[in-house]
């Protein structure tokens, strides 16, 4: 049986979740934090949507991206290295992401509060 087949059974669904909950959370808990940082609630809606469709979309080109060059797997131990591989790879990449959004958007922030 092919393992790479295997393989994608397993990512696809741990991805899947992973985009889904760390969406979610970032999604409620970043509204908080907007809001402190905007006071019209317009803004800070579409800012929040804004934010969670591009990371939506940027998790989905990436999922996509990395099955499309996954190298041949050939024995059990390759599946578990890729996996994690892969999957702690994307974990660092969204958590980079995610602090490099709150740094550009309280640096922002302070610019224009300083501009006033």
């Amino acid at each position: 049986m092919n393992l790479n087949i295997i393989t994608y059974c397993i990512y696809l669904p741990v991805i899947i979740f992973i985009t889904v909950r760390i969406g979610w959370i970032c999604y409620k808990n970043g509204e908080l934090f907007l809001k402190n940082l905007f006071k019209d609630k317009a803004i800070v809606k579409s800012i929040n949507n804004l934010l969670l469709l591009g990371y939506y979309l940027t998790n989905i080109g990436y999922a996509i991206i990395t099955i499309s060059y996954w190298e041949t797997i050939h024995n059990v131990v390759e599946v578990i290295s890729s996996l994690t591989f892969t999957l702690g790879k994307i974990i660092l990449i969204l958590a980079a992401l995610h602090y490099n959004n709150i740094f550009l958007l309280q640096l922002t922030h302070k610019h224009k509060f300083l501009k006033q």
